[in-house]
């Protein structure tokens, strides 16, 4: 079985959440593999696999029921790649975006990062600061999987990245979703998509939060868990094997452990004013793409 749509961004936008309801359609597949960013070449830390045969073993478990088969990678609409290699891939393919403020967008995307090891810098503001020294290659963090995730400031150009997309697929074959829409309705969003994606609804109800802000209780714990040596990765893989055990489950307990759930901090006036002027043009982009009124954004 062959994937025929896909959730290509962006992050930290409800792609989590979105992924996860679908998953559970009766006819619908979406492989185990989470954000698998096969078709971004251009970052190639965040690549699970490489090569085709790979990518297609992902979706072993599809079968004919499964009139719906697809994947979901954040950054595949960040990329500058992936969208014409989906395209090359399956030109009917389906295509879904989901979209958010870039301020909230970026700065949630900091909390990420922040979470996952790959920033280093906790004060946003800071972080910010950094985009230009950081594209000149100065103070990535060591464990960054891909500096191009520090850019800020290109990340939240999501009216550059979608005319690039429509661009590529008709019209017709993009899905466009507002974060604000799908969390104030998220069953009216969820049923558009089934009805997008050409499949019976499912009579879904249940629509429970997923995907909260999160930060570490104890950064060293935080920096082994997310981000394990290698040497002990490998040796745990040939214990594993040996054994004949499919999963130890200690970095996930771990994980859980060290995990706390709280709200962040508003923006302050003033990085929220620079933010607006950074991102104001392409807000406009955006509005005229989607025929969407985005004023509320630029306030």
């Amino acid at each position: 079985m062959r994937p025929n749509f896909f959730i290509v961004g962006a992050p930290k936008c409800g792609t989590t959440a979105l992924s996860g309801y679908l998953r559970e359609h009766p006819n619908i597949f979406i492989s185990d593999v989470k954000k698998p960013h096969y078709f971004a070449e251009d970052l190639p830390k965040y690549r699970h696999v490489t090569n085709e045969s790979d990518y297609l073993g992902m979706f072993d478990g599809a079968n004919t029921t499964n009139h719906r088969v697809g994947e979901a990678s954040v950054f595949y609409l960040y990329s500058k790649v992936a969208i014409e290699n989906i395209k090359r891939f399956d030109p009917n393919a389906r295509i879904i975006v989901m979209l958010r403020n870039p301020l909230d967008m970026v700065y949630s995307m900091h909390s990420q990062l922040l979470y996952t090891r790959d920033e280093t810098i906790a004060n946003f503001a800071m972080a910010w600061s950094l985009c230009e020294r950081r594209k000149q290659g100065q103070e990535i963090p060591r464990c960054c999987r891909d500096e191009k995730l520090l850019f800020y400031d290109e990340i939240g150009l999501l009216g550059e990245q979608v005319e690039r997309l429509i661009e590529v697929f008709a019209r017709d074959q993009v899905k466009i979703i507002f974060y604000d829409d799908f969390a104030s309705n998220t069953a009216a969003i969820y049923r558009d998509v089934i009805d997008f994606l050409g499949l019976p609804f499912d009579e879904r109800s249940d629509f429970s939060v997923v995907n909260s802000n999160k930060r570490h209780k104890s950064s060293l714990l935080a920096q082994f868990t997310q981000k394990t040596p290698p040497v002990l990765v490998r040796n745990a893989m040939k214990m594993k094997a040996l054994l004949g055990i499919s999963n130890w489950g200690v970095l996930g307990r771990l994980r859980n452990i060290n995990r706390s759930i709280e709200k962040r901090l508003p923006l302050e006036i003033d990085l929220k004013t620079r933010l607006v002027d950074c991102f104001r043009d392409d807000i406009k982009k955006l509005a005229l793409l989607t025929d969407r009124d985005l004023s509320v954004w630029l306030r």
